[in-house]
């Protein structure tokens, strides 16, 4: 089985999408094998949903070559699941987004999720985001941001961890919630030492997708074309430039 995983932000080293990759290996299968892209035509970061909609025409692009290059599935390793629909509708092979796998994958483990994100401009954006994850708005009850400005998550993991740790009891004692989310996928390997200290299921997003896209492919299932109809016929042009706001 081969997973392809796209990350939608542009820039990324070889080096740093394998290192995700072996992380993730240790959570499926021996037959999976996953490779990660990065954008390279479009230099965008998402960070907003301005910049959700720029990355969209490669995603897509890179989705459909992956399916060409015979991959069993495509996995967007984005918490906003951009072009999440687009994708599916451009191909037949299962295409899962970190946002709405690990929302689902919430409702398994608990009654009400909360979400952590990193930026507290997008609040009203990731209040907006439930109605696309498939679950009851009410099921998200809390959504919190986290400030990291000025640490590498990568670099400085105890110190991600502490920070997060901070925002997660206030989601538990105030908000009452039953699992939490991570909500961005930089977050990578810190669900496990959280979950240990706080005692209560916290979920992984890149794990989340990764999984669920294994286990569809296990299953045989594939995208429903009655939901997500491939677009009519024809060339679509889109010339990678620039725009500033």
């Amino acid at each position: 089985m081969k997973i392809m995983i796209i990350n939608p932000d542009y820039g990324m080293t070889r080096e740093e999408m394998d290192l995700r990759c072996e992380i993730l290996s240790q959570f499926t299968g021996n037959d999976v094998e996953l490779f990660m892209e990065c954008l390279t035509e479009t230099k965008v970061y998402v960070d907003s949903a301005f910049d959700v909609v720029m990355a969209g025409p490669e995603i897509v692009k890179r989705t459909m070559q992956a399916e060409k290059d015979g991959f069993d599935a495509v996995v967007i390793y984005c918490f906003s699941d951009p072009a999440l629909d687009a994708c599916r509708e451009a191909v037949s092979i299962p295409v899962v987004g970190g946002g709405q796998a690990s929302c689902l994958v919430s409702m398994m483990l608990g009654r009400q999720c909360g979400i952590l994100i990193t930026d507290k401009r997008r609040m009203s954006e990731k209040m907006a985001f439930r109605y696309q994850t498939g679950l009851m708005p009410d099921n998200i009850s809390s959504i919190r941001s986290v400030d990291l400005q000025h640490i590498d998550v990568w670099e400085e993991r105890e110190k991600t961890v502490e920070i997060l740790l901070e925002v997660s009891k206030k989601l538990i004692e105030e908000d009452q919630v039953s699992v939490i989310i991570l909500g961005c996928l930089s977050f990578l390997g810190l669900a496990e030492p959280m979950a240990q200290a706080l005692q209560i299921p916290v979920i992984d997003s890149a794990k989340a997708a990764v999984s669920m896209a294994e286990s569809l492919v296990r299953q045989r299932l594939f995208t429903s074309k009655n939901a997500y109809a491939f677009p009519p016929e024809g060339e679509r042009k889109w010339s990678a430039g620039s725009i500033r706001i």
